[in-house]
């Protein structure tokens, strides 16, 4: 019978302690080996710095972080995209510490920003990795398979993908954090969580609305037939049936283009949305280790003060323009759908008049517009249905179009 190898220190040993508002990062060349970092890294790993410098960033890997992080991890900062990963480090005595690591690309190679994680996501990842260690120790499990089983484990907590966990991992855990620390009201959380939880109902609901729009397809085409069965050589039923058909498919198109699919407004706002929040955050942890290293002495680590608060400087004026382009996308977006959801509105306004134009016609025809007065029911209450949607739409709009302003003013300041 194999040895069962317990994934070493992620349960069994006291871990580093290091305070929430403490920050630590460290830099690395392209290839993952460590440049330069502050005295909270140094103090946290436990190595001096002639031990830091020019070693692999391994040195501090902790096996109980499964590889299949590290895979993803890499696989998206060498195509030049921030991530963010729950990561097991290990001291120099063997002690773990968890960090939340934001690793940011940057021309030379990589900047790492790591905060305490304090989240009941942490809780779940914390219970995933180790099932994973174990599987990738013990069972023999490839990097492809880890990472197959990662993905899958992911949908089963509700993510979709990787990314859309990093995002909600970064978010939940510099929300908490910032409230810990006093100082949530730099950040507009609430108005992030009521964009997140409109659009996921907008998304969600996309389903029922298509069928709505399918029968809209139907319907005008019926009433057209029956139409040119009662008035064969033309006549105002008919001519009120072509309007609603022409009228219908126009506003067919209008709402594809809102609503169907990731390539739609809502599904285009929605990756604009969590871009922008995303980039705002990482901006904001690099921008705050920006300026908490300012005064810090490198000499010891064989650094020029000078030099190492350029490269900070440099790379938080990169991702500052890159969070301020993507909430600039993301508020003309919102422009956008809230102008898009007023000219639906007034374009159903004016499909419900020739509704009633249909039924003042089919009344004239006495018993037999009784199936053009069913069909005008039936186009009705499919108005109404697609009306109330349209208000929910409306109303998710304006408090993203507010929203992201509010996320722009933030960040202004």
């Amino acid at each position: 019978m194999s040895q069962i190898i317990a994934p070493v220190g992620a349960d069994t040993q006291e871990e580093v302690r290091f305070g929430l508002d403490e920050m630590f990062y460290s830099r690395t060349d392209a290839r993952g080996v460590i440049l330069a970092g502050n005295e909270v890294f140094r103090r946290v790993s436990g190595h001096d710095w002639n031990k830091l410098i020019g070693a692999p960033h391994r040195l501090v890997r902790h096996r109980a972080t499964p590889r299949a992080v590290f895979r993803i991890l890499w696989t998206t900062i060498q195509a030049g995209e921030p991530a963010v990963a729950y990561v097991c480090n290990r001291a120099a005595d063997g002690r773990p510490y968890w960090v939340l690591a934001t690793v940011l690309p940057y021309a030379q190679g990589y900047l790492s920003v790591r905060i305490k994680p304090t989240s009941p996501l942490f809780v779940a990842a914390r219970d995933l990795y180790k099932r994973l260690a174990a599987a990738e120790a013990n069972e023999g499990f490839s990097i492809e398979a880890s990472v197959r089983d990662l993905e899958a484990s992911l949908r089963d907590l509700g993510f979709a993908d990787y990314p859309g966990f990093m995002r909600a991992a970064l978010s939940q855990e510099y929300a908490a954090r910032e409230v810990a620390l006093h100082r949530a009201e730099r950040f507009p959380h609430e108005a992030v969580r009521l964009i997140r939880q409109g659009l996921f109902d907008t998304l969600a609901g996309q389903d029922a609305l298509q069928n709505n729009f399918e029968r809209l397809k139907i319907l005008p085409r019926n009433l057209s037939i029956l139409a040119s069965r009662l008035e064969p050589s033309g006549g105002p039923l008919v001519a009120v049936a072509k309007i609603y058909l022409e009228a219908s498919l126009a506003i067919l198109k209008q709402i594809n283009a809102f609503t169907a699919g990731k390539a739609s407004l809502c599904g285009r706002m929605s990756d604009l949305f969590e871009r922008a929040a995303f980039l705002t955050i990482c901006s904001n942890l690099q921008q705050e280790i920006g300026h908490s290293v300012v005064d810090e002495d490198w000499s010891r680590a064989g650094l020029v003060q000078e030099v190492e608060v350029g490269q900070l400087d440099r790379l938080g004026a990169h991702y500052r323009q890159s969070a301020q382009t993507a909430i600039d996308e993301a508020c003309a977006l919102a422009e956008r759908m809230l102008a898009a959801g007023v000219d639906l509105r007034r374009a159903m306004l004016s499909l419900e008049t020739v509704t009633v134009m249909g039924k003042v016609e089919s009344a004239r025809l006495g018993p037999e517009g009784d199936r053009v007065r069913d069909t005008m029911l039936l186009l009705h209450e499919l108005n109404v249905e697609i009306s109330k949607a349209l208000d929910r739409i409306s109303v998710l709009s304006a408090t993203l179009h507010g929203g992201m302003h509010g996320i722009k003013s933030s960040f202004a300041t």
